[in-house]
């Protein structure tokens, strides 16, 4: 058995998933993990599936006839266990030109792999401005604290808010 990583985007319309699922389905794939999403009128998602050598060409092709969306196939490279410890990250602040560069560019800095990054501003009622929300997942290397972390992402912006969950 082989897992593939399948990249699609195209304008969003009802039904889509469920199209994309029985061309999984379909074709002898077994529909692992996926995160999908509706970003201004466009359906983008990221899907892993494990299915048979033998299967590959055929769910590749029928993907690619599902109209109105750009496919894209890897193997996935399933990697062995590490020493690296996973950390859950919330960065909160009012919402301003470059914040993802920034902590992205430190966190790199200090050898830290994004697992998963997930965005997005809020409206502030109160406050009269938006308010950016950023939740990392987060694989540190096994002599790094996290405790290090958080004093290097405090260090970009008083407005920043760093969370960490224990």
């Amino acid at each position: 058995m082989k897992q593939l990583i399948i990249t699609v985007i195209g304008k969003d319309k009802t039904g889509l998933v469920e199209q994309l699922s029985d061309t999984v389905y379909n074709n002898g794939a077994n529909w692992l993990k996926s995160s999908l999403t509706q970003l201004s009128g466009q359906f983008a998602g990221i899907v892993q599936v494990e299915v048979s050598a033998q299967h590959i060409q055929q769910l590749s092709s029928a993907l690619s006839q599902i109209d109105g969306l750009q496919i894209h196939i890897v193997e996935a490279q399933i990697k062995a266990s590490s020493q690296q410890i996973m950390q859950k990250l919330t960065v909160t602040g009012n919402d301003r030109l470059g914040i993802v560069k920034e902590v992205t560019t430190h966190l790199h800095q200090l050898g830290v792999n994004i697992y998963k990054l997930k965005t997005s501003t809020e409206s502030a009622p109160n406050w009269g401005y938006p308010i950016f929300k950023a939740q990392f997942q987060l694989e540190l290397p096994a002599d790094l604290g996290i405790d290090v972390v958080q004093e290097q992402l405090e260090l970009l912006a008083d407005d920043l808010t760093i969370d960490i969950e224990q």
